[in-house]
């Protein structure tokens, strides 16, 4: 080997040492350094178009999805979502790909209008762009919103009668008015001075004579006053059944029908009527003539076809900038707008205005069913800071100084062992009393006498509380709950006008449901203000003896005197 060969040998392999310590040291030869990898550029997805309008019924869109940086590019995956709306009701995708959709929109306008589109990219899920759309009435199709009412039964104290809708189609045609939703669970017990709200459909403009209306799992809670066995009941006692019997009814609208009219919101009022819908023996016919009645609402001056009031739920999806958000109940989710006519009443809140607001919070709302199917509040009311196990109900029997019974007619949230129409015992536990005022001017002395109960003496037959519970249920028989907070809700009933006692603002009613005369109690006296609502009579001067009416309001036991009702509604029949 030459010698000039050899003598570069240790130098290369020392190097070559060196260069495979580096490996371990990151140590460089003669000065070397590995030049530095820039960091990865991320992921990121666009989606065009960001909006569109898409017309209900036949109504189609593409969109395209970018996604920069997209390894072996594999695109992204497609999603719609809506709060009004799921499955079918929010529309349909098709021709999908990795990078293209089409948009194909619903038959009806859902509630809220707007339905998301989401591109998520394959390879790094959490990178997706998303697009708005907005469902839009057909051309010739007009926005119908439907409500349903009561009038109240006769002969035996009803304390409870839920049943869910299936479906309601306008005849002729067969037009669907629930627009895919439901079955759609209804108290109707509770409709006596108020509506509840079943759907908003898209309806091709043309005229309409009839109204079908599909039901299922009638159950009934009942207190037999009639003195004999009743549909498995014992006299007396408070009973809850399913009762059987035909659960379909068409019915024709007054006179020729109604004309819907292309781009003219409106709406359909359902009535139903226990008393006729119930036989003797507690069987049901729906389909018996009078057992429902339908007729068009009329736009009133503010643009409101409907009053809701007294919905209590959960705030989500605030939105400050719009002033906005969605009021999660058990019976649906409603998107509540609001606007500088909004009254809030807020004591914990200073500033007692929108601000206030705040997700996850326990509120109550008044509000207008607006001409196309939208909520704006009349009122917001502050009721708690979280979502508790709550239940409200109807007072039908005081055991003891700490127990007293009471009908489930709502829940706060889903609570275990216990459904809407289950009678309860109820055991107070160091309890508090409140009374939820909902801006009516109650005397000081009734409230203050009611607020400082520290156990049943201020209970009635007939009012409606909510309570908090403490525990979970036991499921019984009977269901029993412990509670710590008894709070006095909107009680309501229907009676007649006593013989003489209109004195404005005030009268009194008589001619009361079983459970308060089989109570002793055989007269109500009611205060109105400014803020009772009152439908169906222009005032209290209005109202002649023998009228009946149904009113709704807190109900306050005055002792020796008869109970008080400090009235939110008269709605004279």
């Amino acid at each position: 080997m030459p010698r000039h060969i050899i003598g570069l040998m240790p130098r290369f392999v020392s190097c070559g040492l060196i260069l495979s310590a580096g490996l371990l040291g990151l140590v460089g030869c003669g000065g070397y350094n590995a030049p530095s990898q820039p960091p990865p550029t991320p992921t990121s997805v666009t989606i065009s178009p960001t909006s569109a309008s898409v017309p209900a019924g036949t109504g189609t869109k593409n969109f395209t999805a970018t996604v920069m940086n997209d390894y072996l590019s594999r695109g992204v995956t497609w999603a719609l979502s809506g709060a009004g709306c799921s499955g079918a009701a929010c529309g349909s995708l098709s021709n999908m790909t990795s990078s293209a959709v089409t948009y194909n929109a619903p038959a009806s306008v859902p509630n809220p209008a707007t339905v998301t589109l989401t591109a998520t990219s394959v390879n790094d899920t959490s990178k997706s762009s998303t697009a708005t759309i907005t469902v839009t009435a057909a051309a010739g199709a007009a926005a119908v919103s439907v409500t349903m009412t009561d009038t109240p039964p006769a002969g035996v104290t009803l304390l409870s009668f839920e049943v869910s809708v299936t479906g309601a189609t306008l005849n002729p045609g067969s037009v669907d008015l629930l627009g895919g939703k439901g079955p759609i669970q209804i108290e109707v017990k509770q409709l006596e001075t108020e509506s509840a709200f079943l759907s908003t459909a898209t309806v091709p403009a043309g005229a309409f004579t009839s109204l079908t209306l599909t039901f299922a799992n009638p159950e009934l809670t009942f207190k037999n006053d009639t003195g004999a066995a009743l549909a498995g009941c014992a006299a007396g006692a408070v009973c809850e059944i399913k009762p059987t019997g035909t659960l379909s009814s068409t019915v024709n609208f007054p006179g020729s029908g109604i004309v819907i009219m292309a781009n003219s919101p409106t709406g359909i009022q359902v009535d139903v009527n226990p008393d006729t819908i119930l036989s003797a023996t507690l069987g049901l016919d729906f389909s018996l003539a009078g057992a429902i009645s339908v007729q068009q609402l009329s736009m009133k001056p503010a643009g409101e076809l409907e009053d809701l009031d007294d919905l209590q739920g959960l705030v989500q999806n605030l939105d400050t900038t719009n002033k906005k958000f969605t009021l999660h109940t058990l019976g649906g989710d409603f998107p509540i707008t609001t606007d500088n006519n909004t009254a809030f009443d807020f004591e914990v809140c200073a500033a007692n205005n929108f601000t206030c607001l705040q997700n996850n919070q326990i509120i109550e709302v008044d509000t207008m069913l607006m001409a196309g199917g939208g909520f704006l509040a009349k009122k917001i009311e502050f009721e708690d800071e979280a979502e508790d196990d709550e239940l409200e109900g109807l007072v039908f029997k005081i055991d003891d100084a700490t127990h007293f019974e009471m009908v489930v007619l709502d829940e706060l949230r889903s609570v275990n062992n216990v459904n809407i129409g289950n009678p309860i015992v109820v055991t107070l536990s160091n309890p508090q009393f409140q009374v939820n005022a909902d801006g009516l001017p109650v005397p000081s002395t009734l409230q203050g006498v009611f607020e400082g109960a520290m156990d049943t003496s201020q209970l009635l037959r007939g009012q409606t509380v909510e309570i908090r519970l403490t525990g979970p249920a036991n499921p019984g028989p009977p269901v029993a709950v412990t509670a710590d907070r008894v709070r006095l809700r909107m009680t309501q009933f229907t009676a007649n006008v006593k013989a003489g006692s209109v004195v404005p603002p005030n009268f009194s009613v008589d001619t009361l449901p079983a459970l308060f005369t089989r109570a002793g109690i055989s007269s109500i006296h009611v205060q109105t203000s400014s803020n009772t609502d009152l439908e169906g009579v222009s005032g209290v001067t209005a109202l002649a003896d023998g009228n009946t009416v149904s009113l709704r309001g807190l109900l306050f036991n005055n002792g020796a005197l008869p109970p008080e009702l400090i009235a939110k509604k008269v709605r004279k029949r």
